[in-house]
């Protein structure tokens, strides 16, 4: 590990978490997910790697329960854009991706981090990544398209931006934990898939 933030590092330990999780997606742990889990399973490990190595410079074999609990907690919740779906997801899936790591031998102390994940009520992660307060300006901007707020920009644009600034994570829009998150604003408008495609061909029409 290097004393500072480098992208190639980065990048590094993202391919190396994308080869580790394509072996763990062909074991029984993994097929004990749920589906809804299956499907955010990937991102959760990629954003988990990312956010770990960008805000406290760890890699895998520097991961501790303090540090695990950091990211779960606080730049989740702040980072990430997406909906409570992913968000539930985020403790079962670290936990059964810590074991794999730990019978790879890629990770030493599993069970410690596996107590750490044990620890934090899904809850506490999925009211957290509602406060909007707390957002960083990547994730609000990426809450604005999830919530159909014109920015100027169509899918490609998004899903681009989602790549850069959000962790891989995409802006896959499930309009109904969005709505019962935020069932108390009026101001919302919830986007179907195809009103959002209907937008962003109005966008391009305009340009």
């Amino acid at each position: 590990m290097t004393t500072g933030y480098s992208e190639e590092n980065a990048e590094r330990l993202l391919s190396k978490n994308h080869y580790w999780f394509m072996r763990f997606r062909s074991t029984m742990s993994f097929n004990k997910l749920t589906k809804s889990e299956q499907a955010n399973a990937f991102y959760i490990t990629q954003a988990f790697v990312g956010l770990s190595y960008r805000h406290q410079l760890r890699n895998n074999r520097r991961w501790t329960a303090a540090s695990v609990t950091e990211i779960i907690t606080k730049y989740f919740p702040r980072n990430i854009a997406a909906d409570d779906v992913y968000f539930n997801a985020i403790l079962p899936v670290l936990r059964r991706y810590f074991r794999f790591l730990g019978v790879q031998h890629k990770i030493s102390n599993s069970q410690t981090l596996i107590n750490a994940v044990d620890a934090i009520d899904v809850q506490q992660v999925t009211l957290a990544s509602h406060d909007s307060t707390k957002w960083s300006e990547k994730k609000r901007a990426g809450m604005h398209y999830l919530f159909g707020v014109d920015n100027g920009c169509g899918s490609l644009e998004m899903n681009k931006w989602a790549d850069v600034f959000n962790m891989q994570v995409p802006l896959n829009l499930n309009g109904e934990s969005l709505q019962n998150a935020y069932k108390d604003n009026d101001k919302v408008i919830v986007l179907t898939p195809r009103r959002r495609q209907d937008a962003a061909e109005k966008l391009r029409r305009r340009q």
